[in-house]
């Protein structure tokens, strides 16, 4: 099971997951720019990341769990390399290219927040972030602590759509939101489960991070689907 964080975040957001050891061997990295990782990050190549990772560690066809930002990079690696996924997991994922896009405080200020760090104010930029409703109920201040913002210096690359592509994907998929999330997390969860064929759909209680606000909930739901589709 291969555990991707969200973003500024690092590998420690999946602690409470460490239950699922005796069942599944996990595999939680930092995502290249964050946390212990000293590559550049690049979203084009997470992908051969993941390839790299496989090949070194020999692992068969995995259960990919993407969280918020790495929902992404899930869904890419499951449409480019469906032979090595088993089963994904998206929670709180976004979707590129669907619309209505995300306003007021579900969007996430990216251009003030790359606009801070540029300017050498990472402190008052963590607490922004800090104060988002997608940061709300859990504690992570000691993960966001760390962040360094290295990922916002680097003029962004533009995302392609991938609302139009999820009939393409063909690996069994489980789309989860915490019931607190923010209303376009939860429409684009919505437009997912309907979007991937072989998909289901599942909330429970807490937030965006509710991986970490109700661990038991979280940790049951993504086993039961594991070992259905990989048993």
């Amino acid at each position: 099971m291969l555990l991707l964080h969200g973003w500024a975040l690092d590998r420690r957001v999946w602690a409470p997951q460490r239950a699922l050891a005796a069942r599944f061997r996990l595999i939680a990295p930092d995502r290249r720019g964050f946390g212990g990782s000293t590559a550049p990050a690049d979203p084009e190549a997470e992908l051969d990341d993941l390839l790299e990772l496989r090949e070194a560690l020999g692992l068969g066809p995995m259960i990919v769990v993407g969280m918020s930002q790495a929902g992404r990079v899930a869904l890419r690696f499951a449409l480019g390399h469906p032979g090595h996924v088993a089963g994904l997991v998206l929670q709180g994922a976004p979707l590129d290219g669907f619309l209505p896009a995300p306003r007021g405080t579900d969007a996430i200020p990216l251009a003030r927040y790359r606009a801070l760090v540029r300017a050498g104010r990472i402190e008052a930029m963590r607490s922004l972030w800090r104060d988002h409703p997608l940061m709300q109920g859990a504690e992570v201040a000691a993960i966001l602590s760390d962040y360094d913002g290295r990922d916002l210096i680097p003029d962004p690359a533009p995302a392609g759509a991938l609302a139009g592509a999820l009939h393409r994907i063909a690996v069994p998929t489980l789309v989860v939101t915490g019931e607190e999330d923010v209303p376009w997390r939860q429409l684009v969860g919505d437009a997912l489960a309907y979007g991937i064929p072989n998909s289901r759909r599942a909330r429970i209680g807490g937030g965006h991070l509710c991986n970490l606000t109700h661990p038991e909930a979280y940790n049951r739901l993504v086993a039961s689907f594991a070992e259905e589709v990989a048993p």
